[in-house]
C-alpha cells in the first residue's frame, strides 16, 4: 500500500493538519507501522491526529 501524503497541503489520506509538527508526528507513526504490513484507514489518521493534539495540550507542548 502507498500512503497518500501531501506535504504542501499537510494532508494524509485527505485528512488535513493545522501544522507541520502534528502532520509529521502522525506521518512518522503511520509510516513506521506500515513497515509491518499495517494498512491505515482515514479513521486511523483522524484518531491519531486527535490523540497527538490532545497529548500536546495535556503536556502543554507547542
Amino acid at each position: 500500500m502507498t500512503l497518500e501524503v501531501n506535504k504542501e497541503k499537510l494532508t494524509i489520506l485527505g485528512v488535513p493538519f493545522d501544522n507541520f509538527s502534528d502532520f509529521d508526528t502522525v506521518w512518522y507513526a503511520i509510516g513506521s507501522s506500515m513497515i509491518e504490513n499495517y494498512e491505515p484507514t482515514v479513521q486511523d489518521i483522524i484518531d491519531l491526529k486527535a490523540y497527538v493534539i490532545n497529548k500536546r495540550k495535556e503536556l502543554n507542548i507547542g
